[in-house]
């Protein structure tokens, strides 16, 4: 971080301090135990939305398009039939607060936000200890992680939290499923060829919307859980550290180079989907030394 500081000036300033393709020694622990709990968790998501998407909805909301469309009469300009299809992709969306299956979804998100809180947590302790040297105190990643995670078992914010990440996921997915349904309809697809289209949008293994929210909702819960342990702890300054895959945005670069920023007026991290940036403070230890071997 202090590189990108002291050569601000320098045009390679935008490549990242902390490297994803050259991690190592508690770099490499930390993200990579972030990358597997979003796998596991992105899966866990995935699951559950998928037990809710059933084919005939779908193809009630096809039935929908093609009709308000007029497919079978005179062709809508493709602006027309763009609405059509966003309206009948987030109107069969909407229906799914009502499935039975609706309260597992939900407790999943909950779930991947409390596991990227604890992690941020336990993140901001490896880092304040990596910073007084390497081989000053070693972290049990997995006591501290069980520690941080049971403080959060009552924590009620985390499902407002998960209601409004939910809502992102709906919206995400119907601009996705607006988008296929009408292109589809454009190219003359037929009924059951659109419906096909839906459902791989919809129950795919990557669901494209469910995985970049659950992505960008674990790495944002990461980043507050980091922050709130420096809140409890009366941290006063905070840098932000960059990370990514060789280079970095010209926001997380700035929000870096003005490190270190007051407590109360730090940057909100992520700074944008898939952002790794991170936050790192000096705490003092002595609060968790059940957390150090």
């Amino acid at each position: 971080m202090r590189t990108a500081i002291e050569h601000a000036d320098d045009p390679r300033v935008l490549e990242v301090t902390v490297d994803l393709g050259r991690l190592e020694g508690m770099w490499a622990r930390l993200f990579s135990r972030r990358q597997e709990q979003q796998d596991e968790h992105t899966r866990a998501v995935t699951a559950a939305w998928r037990a809710m998407v059933d084919r005939d909805a779908v193809a009630m909301a096809v039935t929908a398009v093609r009709e308000r469309a007029g497919l079978a009469e005179a062709r809508r300009p493709l602006g027309d039939l763009a609405a059509e299809a966003l309206a009948a992709a987030r109107a069969l969306l909407r229906a799914l607060a009502d499935h039975t299956g609706w309260t597992a979804l939900r407790t999943a998100v909950r779930n991947a936000l409390a596991v990227g809180r604890a992690e941020g947590a336990v993140n901001a302790v490896a880092i304040a200890a990596e910073r007084l040297g390497p081989h000053a105190v070693q972290l049990e990643w997995d006591i501290a992680f069980q520690h941080a995670y049971r403080s959060l078992e009552r924590l009620d914010e985390l499902w407002a939290e998960a209601d409004t990440w939910l809502a992102r996921m709906l919206d995400g997915t119907a601009s996705d499923l607006g988008r296929a349904l009408a292109g589809a309809a454009e190219d003359g697809a037929s009924r059951e060829e659109m419906i096909d289209s839906a459902m791989d949008i919809l129950v795919s293994d990557d669901a494209a919307a469910v995985a970049f929210t659950v992505d960008w909702a674990m790495t944002t819960a990461a980043d507050d859980g980091a922050l709130a342990l420096y809140q409890s702890e009366g941290v006063q300054r905070v840098d932000v550290i960059t990370a990514g895959d060789g280079r970095v945005c010209e926001a997380c670069a700035s929000y870096e180079a003005g490190s270190p920023w007051s407590s109360l007026d730090v940057p909100r991290l992520p700074t944008h989907p898939t952002c790794r940036c991170v936050y790192a403070a000096d705490v003092s230890l002595s609060h968790f030394a059940a957390w150090l071997i």
